[in-house]
C-alpha cells in the first residue's frame, strides 16, 4: 500500500508528538526499507500542494490530532516531519 499523507498523519501521528510519529515510521523503515521513498515522496508533495493552496493537506494534517487552519501551517507541519524522520534515519542506518 503506497503511504498517502492522510495515511502518515492519521496512523503515524494520531494524537502524538511529530518525533514520535518519525521514531515509529524509521523503525518500520528499518524492516520495510520501500517506506522510506513513500513516507519521503508523501511529506515532499503535501508540501508542494501546501505551496500551492491545496486545502486537502490542512485536512490531511487534521487527521492526526492537530489543528491547523492555514496551509502554510499545514506545510510547517509537513516539512517538520520529514526533518525528524530524516533524522532518525539517519541515526538508525
Amino acid at each position: 500500500m503506497a503511504e498517502t499523507l492522510d495515511n502518515i498523519f492519521a496512523a503515524y501521528v494520531n494524537r502524538g508528538t511529530l518525533e514520535e510519529a518519525a521514531a515509529w515510521m524509521a523503525n518500520l523503515t528499518r524492516s520495510h526499507p520501500e517506506l522510506a521513498e513513500e513516507f519521503i515522496s508523501a511529506l515532499q508533495k503535501g508540501m508542494a500542494a501546501a505551496s500551492k493552496g491545496d486545502r486537502s493537506v490542512i485536512k490531511a494534517v487534521n487527521t492526526s490530532g492537530y489543528r491547523v487552519s492555514t496551509t502554510e501551517e499545514a506545510d510547517e507541519y509537513c516539512l517538520k516531519l520529514l526533518g525528524l524522520y530524516s533524522q532518525q534515519l539517519r541515526k538508525q542506518f
